[in-house]
């Protein structure tokens, strides 16, 4: 029975070639039927006098006979174990492995068949950085790299963002990662300090191309049966209109934290003085705007104050050229159109540090090629997790995960 295992590969790659023998622990779906969880099958037995007389979770290697509206006939099996007939599947606390294992494979492989049509091409950047981002409200996990007796401080990352951009400053134009990062101080239901990243740059696009393009790839995963229910097309809104429709203030460019206080004490939300524009901005956002967003239809929302440009450019009326999509209640993606001047970069860099509660080094090697050798370019950070979620209508990223860090 040693080649069973083996053959299991074929389902893997889905080279279901019949009949052939499989191996896995079942459990009983009804009389006659029984499931394989790992590869998520149902088997049925020959016939009613061939009910598999095993207990539940039991490992088994059974014979596919046939396969008739997705259920497989057996012809025969084998209890592989009897010690692990023992036990029952309340004895396991990670339940629906198999079924998240699937999911996940089908997901990442469409996410990828998407970016691959799209004429994107996959790159990998190192998991040990010197710069692990510096935006002011990033925690990162740090480490020491030791070498010939001596040791350095070196970081996780945040998100692949700075290697992504020297390939763009080193004539490559079109790419994708999907990268496993690091965010400490986070973690509750829709956030992990551990989670899966996707971001991918295209040069000499707009945010108006690559929103289009973030968009066709939520139809593209629908049209692949990810979620059933038509998908809306999606609204865009500028960030000046929703502070007008639900908070009924004329939210400028030049708006100043000390103009929008009184609209925190309006609204009867808890703030303090000394917090900074960003984190005033996004308590009367997150508290009064985003549980006002449509559930179900992709938002767009666009032009954010100067002061959240991130690394991204000002458009000519002094908003920050970026996007950030919504959708079933979750922000999703941010995007950027790229500054792509090195003195702007290490003003954005000391910006950021400034407003930092740690230190956090500069990336020189990116300022370094950033001389002339940026294209105009636009990065978009897509949160796979939160997309994971939103497609299977789940409340909580514990319950997409195998070993989630927390459960919430």
């Amino acid at each position: 029975m040693n080649s069973v295992f083996s053959l299991n590969r074929f389902f893997h790659r889905g080279e279901k070639i019949l009949p052939c023998w499989l191996a896995g622990r079942f459990y009983p779906k009804s009389k006659f039927y029984f499931q394989l969880k790992s590869q998520n099958l149902s088997i049925n037995c020959k016939k009613p006098g061939d009910r598999l007389q095993v207990k539940t979770g039991a490992w088994l290697a059974v014979k596919l006979l046939s396969k008739e509206n997705n259920i497989y006939q057996i012809s025969e099996y084998k209890i592989l174990s009897s010690s692990l007939s023992r036990f029952k599947e309340a004895d396991f606390s990670y339940k629906r492995k198999g079924e998240i294992i699937q999911n996940w494979r089908n997901f990442l492989r469409a996410v990828k068949d998407f970016l691959y049509s799209e004429g994107l091409a996959y790159t990998e950047t190192p998991s040990l950085v010197l710069c692990p981002g510096t935006e002011p409200h990033l925690q990162a996990f740090q480490t020491r790299l030791a070498t010939n007796g001596k040791s350095k401080k070196m970081y996780l990352p945040t998100s692949p963002e700075m290697h992504l951009k020297k390939l763009l400053c080193q004539d490559w134009t079109d790419f994708f990662e999907i990268k496993k990062c690091y965010r400490n101080g986070e973690l509750n239901r829709l956030h992990q300090a551990e989670f899966i990243l996707l971001e991918w740059y295209r040069a000499f696009y707009s945010t108006n191309e690559l929103m289009k393009e973030t968009y066709k790839l939520l139809s593209f995963l629908q049209k692949k049966d990810f979620f059933k229910v038509p998908l809306p097309k999606a609204k865009i809104h500028t960030v000046q209109e929703l502070f007008k429709k639900h908070l009924d203030f004329s939210l400028t460019s030049q708006t100043s934290k000390k103009e929008i206080i009184p609209l925190l004490r309006k609204h009867g939300l808890i703030f303090d003085l000394k917090d900074s524009f960003e984190d005033l901005f996004f308590n009367l956002f997150l508290n009064r705007i985003e549980p006002k967003l449509p559930q179900h239809i992709p938002v767009f929302i666009c032009n954010y104050p100067p002061q959240l440009r991130g690394f991204s450019k000002l458009t000519d009326q002094g908003w920050a050229d970026r996007f950030e999509l919504y959708w079933r209640g979750m922000e999703l993606a941010n995007a950027f159109y790229e500054v792509t001047d090195r003195t702007e970069q290490l003003s954005l860099f000391k910006s950021h540090i400034q407003q930092r509660k740690d230190s956090m080094p500069i990336d020189r090697e990116l300022l370094q090629l950033m001389k002339g050798a940026m294209p105009p370019s636009s990065g978009i950070a897509m949160g796979l997790d939160r997309l994971f979620l939103a497609i299977y209508k789940k409340q909580s990223l514990t319950e997409t995960r195998l070993f989630p860090l927390l459960k919430v």
